[in-house]
């Protein structure tokens, strides 16, 4: 029996694995700036990192966050990239 809650998908960035998003950190960017979210209250284009240090350096070796998210700033990228380095 379906208990009507759909289970939510999601790939990390820095490794490709799937798994549920409460198992990842969740970036979003809207209106042109750029939150770490971990609640998924602020609605815009997202991308999901592993809450590991590992996937987030190399989320930021590869410039995942530029190229996913289509954002060029890239003070407010680094600024980010810090944050999440402080997460773990």
């Amino acid at each position: 029996m379906e208990t009507g809650k759909k289970e939510i998908i999601r790939k990390c960035q820095g490794c490709a694995k799937t798994a549920d998003r409460e198992d990842f950190i969740k970036i979003t960017l809207n209106n042109g700036k750029l939150y770490i979210n971990p609640t998924s209250k602020i609605l815009g284009r997202s991308l999901y990192v592993c809450k590991n240090a590992q996937c987030i350096k190399n989320l930021i070796k590869k410039k995942r966050i530029a190229g996913a998210l289509k954002f060029k700033n890239f003070e407010e990228i680094q600024t980010v990239e810090a944050e999440l380095l402080k997460l773990v």
